[in-house]
């Protein structure tokens, strides 16, 4: 059954419980039911919480008055002002003068949300988190303790809200994309269950931007066909998609459709959603220099791969952003020969995107770097020659030694410092690209002040 909050009773009946024949050939097994969590204005609110007498004032957490950077976060008494997450702190003090801005505290919020994420494995045994602030679990047949979907979904808000005093957004559904689409429509704090039918409904009068995965310049591609709500697309010909967009054409329509994914079998539940993980940093002061930008890039990439280790898994894609003062932000990505999680392999990666995108002494104002198509790194581990697997223990030992270093004595304990013999600009080959610089590792006390991408 669907379900939405209605006037005079805390839910009304949304739609029937039809559920889309069409999605059987992807879980002919078992029909799977999902939820999505997703905590709001996560930072803000966790700095509300702590001190109540931000309550009803305009918070942003990131950047600040008078000072470079982003907003990270904004309360939603400062999106009435129009500030957003992204906005550039000076942009945000000229919209919201009163706004309050606050320091990012990191260690903090990861801690809040681990205690979150251990919380939502008492309402189901497969939990997959998303980000620090957004979470899926596969809810199938946990309802029953609760009585129905929606009851089971106010249970989990009432538990975060009374443990941690924090307001969340639950949307359920079918599939995961179901459930992600829900809780974007029911935020702030709300609750939304749609099932197949009820979600085409939903979604038919949305702009086509709304929809999760559809970016600003694929909705401008879509309406430049007269396509400008999920609804037009849900009733597009595939033919006439696929000849536009080529194959994620006929999937956008399944997506507007609220087909895709299916219910997933029980089998791929432990393999991780498509998403990045990544690092940026917005500098206080421009950078010019390719010494100094090589500096910032060795440091994201060893973050990056640390994070990517820790979560078990291996990238395909890798992915390098700059940003220049006039906020120009282009951003040049690489398919690698092989998954990895291995900084060596993504600085020097990384190095040769820069040699595409960088205009040699143009000032930087932010650099970035993202890693994607995700997956567990054991699935990869048997596809590897003997000489390959001996080269790869040897990096694991490495990467477990620093890793240990950085959990006991703090991120900075060991940085990779480059090695001497490269004075200058870096020399390029024979297409122009960079030439890796030669690196070796060094104790390092500089702290780090990053943000993730993802």
């Amino acid at each position: 059954m669907g379900w939405q909050k209605g006037p005079g009773s805390r839910y009304a009946p949304l739609t029937p419980a039809v559920l889309d024949p069409g999605m059987e050939e992807h879980a002919p097994d078992v029909a799977r039911t999902y939820l999505h969590i997703d905590m709001d204005a996560f930072f803000a609110s966790v700095e509300e919480r702590d001190n109540p007498s931000l309550k009803g004032k305009p918070v942003a957490v990131g950047g600040g008055p008078g000072k470079r950077g982003v907003v990270t976060t904004a309360n939603y008494v400062a999106r009435k002002f129009g500030l957003h997450s992204g906005m550039s702190a000076w942009e945000a003090q000229q919209k919201c003068p009163q706004a309050i801005f606050l320091p990012i505290n990191g260690s903090k919020y990861i801690y809040v949300s681990a205690q979150i994420m251990a919380t939502l494995e008492r309402f189901s045994p497969i939990v997959r988190p998303l980000s620090v602030d957004e979470a899926s679990l596969d809810i199938t047949g946990c309802d029953r303790h609760y009585g129905n979907l929606a009851m089971l979904g106010q249970a989990i808000k009432d538990t975060i809200s009374e443990k941690y005093g924090l307001p969340c957004t639950v949307g359920i559904g079918p599939n995961r994309l179901i459930a992600k689409m829900a809780a974007n429509l029911g935020k702030p704090d709300g609750l939304l269950v749609l099932d197949a039918e009820g979600a085409t409904k939903a979604f038919a009068p949305l702009p086509v931007n709304k929809m999760v995965g559809i970016g600003k310049s694929t909705a401008a591609a879509l309406e430049g066909i007269g396509i400008k709500t999920l609804g037009d697309l849900a009733n597009s010909s595939d033919y006439k998609l696929k000849n536009r967009f080529g194959i994620i054409g006929p999937n956008m329509r399944k997506m507007a459709s609220g087909e895709w994914a299916g219910r997933m079998r029980l089998e791929d539940e432990r393999q991780p959603v498509e998403k990045s993980i990544g690092h940026s940093r917005t500098f206080g002061e421009n950078i010019s220099d390719i010494l100094e930008l090589r500096s910032r890039l060795v440091g994201l990439a060893e973050m990056v791969a640390r994070r990517v280790r820790r979560s078990g898994v291996v990238g395909r894609v890798l992915t390098l952003k700059l940003r220049y003062p006039d906020f120009r932000t282009p951003s040049h990505q690489l398919r690698l020969p092989s998954p990895t999680d291995d900084e060596e392999t993504l600085i020097d990666y990384a190095w040769r995107l820069l040699s595409e995108l960088w205009n040699p002494g143009a000032p930087v104002r932010l650099l970035g770097i993202s890693l994607r198509e995700l997956a567990p790194k054991k699935e990869w581990s048997g596809q590897l020659n003997l000489f390959s697997i001996r080269r790869q223990r040897r990096a694991c030992d490495l990467h477990e030694a620093l890793d240990t270093l950085r959990d006991r004595f703090g991120e900075n304990v060991v940085s990779r410092a480059m090695s001497g013999r490269y004075k200058g600009r870096p020399k390029r080959g024979s297409s122009g690209e960079i030439i890796p610089f030669g690196h070796r590792l060094s104790m390092s006390r500089q702290p780090a002040n990053t943000e993730q991408i993802s």
